[in-house]
């Protein structure tokens, strides 16, 4: 028997989550060190590296907005778009508050972590050296509207101003996120399993 909506979304995970481990990893194996569940000036970031002030978040493609990879969702619309603003809305208050603390920001893409965890691991030590890019730039997409026929219509709005849109994009509908993401895993998944001996 399946499982229904309220089951299926109690699964998903808030902490521990693969992309998150997957930079752990490579973070780890780099020998930079950082600490889990820190409270902050705002609130608790993914990663912290207290020593340096730096606060790492991974953001969900689905969960923030991401430009290139959120799906609106089919069912309960108003809902879903009503939580996507307010998540925007505290991403920005989160980095605004650690920055007047006086604290660096770096802000990755799920998708930037499991398509490249080397350059997401790259752009941490970057970050700690006080080269980082600038959060209040990064786009986002605030609304979704459905135009009917497979069209719709996306929002962007900087992380720095959420409430201003700064682009409008008319498209086709997103669907590919997840299959992409998996797969890429999968290929991941099979190059770590030792071959078979055929003899």
């Amino acid at each position: 028997m399946g499982v229904n909506r309220s089951e299926q979304m109690a699964r998903i995970k808030g902490f521990n989550t693969s992309p998150e481990l997957t930079l752990r990893r490579a973070l780890w194996a780099r020998g930079l060190r950082y600490r889990l569940n820190v409270r902050t000036p705002g609130g608790r970031p993914d990663l912290t590296f207290a020593k340096d002030r730096l606060a790492v978040f991974i953001d969900g493609c689905f969960w923030h907005g991401c430009p290139l990879h959120y799906t609106r969702p089919r069912s309960r619309e108003e809902f879903w778009s009503a939580k996507l603003i307010e998540n925007i809305d505290r991403d920005c208050r989160q980095a605004t508050a650690l920055r007047a603390a006086g604290w660096s920001v770096l802000r990755l893409w799920e998708h930037e972590v499991v398509l490249d965890v080397s350059g997401a691991a790259a752009r941490v030590e970057h970050a700690l050296i006080g080269h980082i890019a600038p959060w209040a730039r990064q786009r986002r997409v605030r609304r979704v509207l459905d135009l009917g026929g497979g069209v719709e219509r996306r929002e962007l709005v900087t992380l720095g101003a959420p409430e201003t849109v700064v682009e409008v994009k008319e498209s086709a509908r997103v669907t590919a996120k997840v299959r992409v993401l998996k797969s890429v895993t999968c290929q991941r998944r099979m190059r770590r399993r030792p071959i078979p001996d055929s003899s």
